[in-house]
């Protein structure tokens, strides 16, 4: 009989990193994929979870189901799997985990039914520009980008849902919609090219400015950065891998915002709540809710690595912030008086 794998046979699924394979092993058990030491089959690389998809024997193919990852796992055509829900991957899928493409590859018959089936040939799926493409689409879908309008009269957070996208102000013309005179019918395009996000003027009248900078051609753009599209300000936002200490430093950047009046307690406070409810990035929170500017947000992010080795210095007993920055006032100023001694 030749059946789907299940009680007569089971399936072999590959495991493939920019065309290098990485494992390829039957699906006779539960075999969990991620970064962590210790799994079933090992991806290093940040955009992986230390644990992130479950593989399962199935009747037909393999059931798949992501564990709660932090950048999600995308099947081909470009649905996100729901965490924890296994969900059939048959044999021609493809599935994005990160940079790793996972799909079954070839059913293993029982000898019984004949030496054509019970042989260990396997077939390729695809080639290797066809998986760059996977590839870019899948590291797209995971970022999730948004573009967070921070205008006085509209502010909401916009999700950037193909890989190139028009902003401006006709409808018609244009994806992201912001209708404020300084922006232009069709005003700059923000695309997804070979890993990394960009953004173009398309000749606009008022300009595209990145950070406060115009720019004059195509400029690429970090998450919790600043664009402009005339006089409007934005924040572009997008999902980042996990990093360890992140809470301690949101706590520590909502510290300084509330030390510096930017905003009140209950504001950052509320803010926090939601952020780590959601699993939205702070500033995309604060930005929407008009407690800061774009800008304001990326000033206080460039400054996140001091922010947080002061915030660690007060939280383990160390001296309050102030008496730090009279101690650095200090010593450049005899640093100063050093040097014109020494010149005399």
């Amino acid at each position: 009989m030749c059946g789907f794998p299940g009680a007569d046979g089971m399936s072999r699924i590959r495991v493939t990193v920019e065309g290098a394979v990485v494992a390829e092993v039957e699906v006779d058990r539960e075999i969990v994929l991620g970064r962590a030491e210790g799994v079933d089959i090992r991806v290093a690389d940040s955009q992986v979870s230390s644990r992130h998809l479950r593989i399962r024997p199935a009747d037909q193919g393999v059931l798949v189901a992501d564990l709660g990852s932090t950048n999600g796992s995308v099947l081909d055509e470009g649905t996100q799997l729901q965490p924890n829900v296994d969900t059939p991957l048959a044999r021609g899928q493809k599935l994005m985990v990160g940079p790793a493409l996972v799909e079954v590859v070839e059913t293993a018959r029982p000898a019984s039914d004949g030496a054509f089936f019970g042989s260990e040939k396997t077939m390729a799926v695809g080639g290797g520009a066809m998986q760059a493409a996977l590839i870019n689409v899948a590291r797209f879908k995971a970022a999730a980008p948004r573009l967070v309008v921070g205008a006085e009269h509209d502010r909401r957070v916009v999700p950037l849902q193909e890989m190139e996208v028009v902003v401006g102000r006709e409808a018609a013309q244009c994806q992201v919609e912001i209708r404020h005179a300084s922006v232009s019918s069709a005003h700059a395009s923000i695309s997804y090219k070979d890993g990394a996000f960009v953004v173009t003027d398309l000749g606009s009248s008022n300009g595209t400015f990145v950070d406060g900078n115009r720019i004059t051609g195509p400029t690429t753009i970090q998450p919790e950065t600043a664009v402009t599209f005339g006089t409007v300000d934005c924040l572009f936002a997008c999902n980042q891998p996990e990093s360890e200490g992140a809470a301690r430093l949101s706590d520590a950047l909502a510290q300084h915002i509330v030390a510096m009046r930017r905003a009140t307690q209950g504001q950052v406070r509320s803010a926090l709540d939601e952020h780590r409810k959601s699993g939205r990035p702070l500033g995309e929170v604060l930005v929407e809710r008009g407690v800061l500017a774009p800008r304001q947000w990326v000033e206080i992010w460039r400054q996140r690595d001091v922010i947080s080795t002061l915030g660690r210095g007060a939280a383990t007993g160390g001296a309050p912030r102030w008496i730090w920055l009279v101690v650095a006032v200090a010593v450049l100023a005899v640093g100063a008086i050093a040097a014109l001694v020494f010149l005399r």
